[in-house]
């Protein structure tokens, strides 16, 4: 049986590594320096795509040994992956630390509530990014709500056609700048397409 540890850690951000391995030794963990994993990794990075942990997982550990990891963003960047690369290391038999869910090892009760637990939250996060995701297409779809009725909207081009500067027509309709130049850019748009389509004809 031997004791690894691994770290996930930002990039370019500094880590004590004889600080944290003297805090797992107090837990009772003694992890030579040789076995401690410290991969530069942002938090959105998928844990398929962290070289270290993988060939931890698939070649240097061995049924039986332990691994202690800090925290959950260790096992990826969704609670999915979180879920799926646990599920991972417990059928290669490898056991498992997480210190900030617990400070032993996550077996019999404790993994069936761990397990839950990211299973939980793995249903929440897909839940939570569908929604987003409808949320997203209602706001796409249905576009900036309307500040000024048509009637005014003809009072806007009246009001330009006499010369009167953006800045004063806005004014008038207590409105910014933007909005009066977006009907403005409608005009021009419909004008534009009404020449095009003379000149087909």
């Amino acid at each position: 049986m031997k004791f690894y540890a691994y770290v996930r850690i930002e990039p370019n951000s500094k880590f004590e590594s004889d600080k944290f391995l003297s805090i797992l030794y107090k837990y009772g963990y003694k992890i030579p320096k040789n076995r401690l994993i410290l991969e530069e990794a942002s938090v959105s990075k998928s844990i398929y795509s962290r070289d270290l942990f993988q060939n931890s997982i698939n070649y240097s550990l061995s049924s039986g040994d332990i691994l202690v990891i800090k925290s959950l963003d260790c096992l990826g960047c969704r609670f999915e992956e979180m879920l799926l690369i646990a599920n991972q290391i417990f059928e290669k038999q490898i056991r498992l630390i997480c210190l900030d869910y617990s400070k032993n090892e996550i077996n019999g009760d404790l993994r069936i509530f761990f397990n839950h637990f990211l299973m939980l939250c793995s249903q929440f996060e897909k839940s939570f990014n569908f929604n987003n995701e409808n949320l997203n297409i209602i706001v796409k779809k249905n576009g900036r709500p309307e500040i000024l009725s048509e009637v005014q909207k003809k009072q806007v081009l009246q009001y330009f056609k006499k010369g009167e500067s953006i800045n004063s027509i806005a004014k008038r309709f207590s409105v910014t700048r933007t909005v009066i130049q977006r009907i403005l850019k409608v005009v021009v748009k419909n004008v534009n397409n009404q020449i095009s389509y003379l000149d087909t004809t």
